[in-house]
């Protein structure tokens, strides 16, 4: 998820003209960087929301153990899930890209 987002992201710059990279090398490690500070910032916004339901030592075991079933449970325990995800790949994407 979080490399495709950050591939989705590259292709829009580069659509608008705000990235001009023709670099494959580059443009492979700047969406492993962008990948990475999606997810950092994904798993702060959960925890965060999760520790308000007390939920948040659930998540991180839940993590270590079987993360193959994370989205469905993070579907279960957030109301709005799906909104949750979107508003915090906007809020990334404005931290990341400074928009």
């Amino acid at each position: 998820m979080f490399e495709e987002t950050a591939r989705q992201w590259i292709r829009e710059m580069n659509e608008a003209g705000t990235l001009q990279v023709n670099d494959k090398e580059f443009v492979r490690q700047l969406t492993k960087d962008y990948a990475r500070q999606i997810e950092d910032i994904f798993y702060r916004e959960v925890k965060n929301s999760l520790e308000k339901s007390g939920k948040a030592d659930e998540f991180e075991r839940m993590l270590l153990y079987d993360s193959q079933y994370m989205n469905k449970y993070l579907n279960q325990v957030i109301p709005g899930y799906h909104g949750f995800l979107r508003n915090t790949l906007d809020k990334a994407k404005k931290v990341i890209m400074g928009i």
